[in-house]
């Protein structure tokens, strides 16, 4: 079988005959895509030689046979299988019955002109199917799901680079902790600055602060901030502004909860000894989360952060009961929490 290359876009020369990229970021798998038609075409062959097929709109017999006819004024042809639902445990909606029994003769006798393109953009590839194993064996397979931020910052710089633009750690930290660790999102807040500074300037995190925009996690994390630093009207005003961007504040209350839970978890395991990477892997979230929130456990005590959870909770009940108005008792659990501090 072979070894998923995880995160990594260098494309060896010659092209394989057929590529597997699966995985969670999308827009790493569309990077990928674009690098390999890139290699494989140049734009005058591609109206020619390029085919793309959604597997849960086109039969993939059509597809194969299209990979199996000769490239028209060329030495290569490109066909796309997108969407390959069926090397995954996902149900996909479609009323097309694949016949895999097709694709697995083709990977026995792959076409020697075709460079065959297989997307997956889901988390995990179901291994115990027979189809599965036979890709894994013949493609070259590339998992692009979990980026380490070294990864992520270099893909960053190079989107700056695009644009004649500087990308600096700096405002790589503050756009993650704006945005978080969502690749797409990211690119577009980095083409964004990079717009914005041109050459002349870099993306430190004063322009990011200027001109990015900031998550809606990243907003419930300066709430929480607010609260514990007792500046209770700002945390009031704050909470009326996501209100009047049409968050719901059942959502919100619930990302409150979550936050200070991940604050509570990443204070117990650093006690315990555990290392920043580690305790982002075992409560779930990037790196870059738990740092912020180390920085916040100075604000916090365990049984002030009990409390706030404890509050997050009742407030729940209590909304969903309709024994308070969801607005009002998200003012009352921020007082209640900013009271408890002092």
């Amino acid at each position: 079988m072979a070894t998923p290359k995880s995160a990594d876009l260098s494309i060896s020369k010659p092209l394989a005959p057929i590529y597997l990229l699966f995985g969670t970021q999308d827009y790493l798998i569309q990077l990928m895509k674009k690098t390999i038609i890139d290699e494989a075409l140049n734009t005058e062959e591609r109206d020619f030689n390029f085919s793309r097929y959604d597997m849960t709109e086109s039969p993939l017999e059509y597809a194969l046979e299209d990979a199996e006819t000769v490239p028209f004024f060329g030495e290569k042809k490109v066909v796309v299988l997108d969407n390959a639902y069926f090397l995954t445990p996902e149900k996909a909606k479609t009323k097309i019955d694949q016949k895999i029994e097709r694709l697995e003769q083709y990977l026995v006798h792959p076409a020697e002109d075709t460079v065959l393109l297989i997307t997956a953009p889901y988390e995990k590839l179901d291994r115990r199917k027979k189809i599965v194993k036979a890709v894994e064996k013949t493609a070259s397979v590339y998992e692009l799901s979990h980026l380490t931020d070294t990864t992520l910052y270099h893909i960053l710089e190079n989107v700056a680079l695009q644009y004649g633009a500087q990308y600096t750690r700096e405002g790589h930290e503050q756009l993650i902790s704006s945005i978080g660790p969502h690749l797409g999102q990211l690119a577009n807040e980095v083409g964004k600055c990079a717009l914005y500074c041109g050459a002349d300037r870099p993306i430190d995190a004063q322009v990011v602060d200027e001109i990015g925009s900031k998550s809606l996690e990243t907003n419930v994390f300066l709430l929480v901030n607010q609260v514990m630093q007792r500046k209770t009207a700002d945390a009031l005003h704050l909470l009326h502004d996501l209100v009047r961007m049409k968050e719901e504040p059942l959502k919100l209350l619930a990302l409150l909860e979550r936050q200070f839970r991940i604050v509570y978890q990443a204070g117990y395991y650093q006690k315990a000894g555990f290392t920043q990477n580690s305790i982002a892997s075992k409560i779930g979230v990037h790196p870059y989360a738990v740092k912020l929130a180390l920085d916040q456990t100075r604000l916090f005590s365990a049984p002030l952060l009990k409390h706030a959870l404890e509050k997050c909770v009742e407030t729940d009940y209590q909304i969903k009961t309709g024994q308070a108005d969801k607005l009002l008792a998200l003012e009352l659990l921020i007082a209640s929490i900013s009271d408890r501090t002092a």
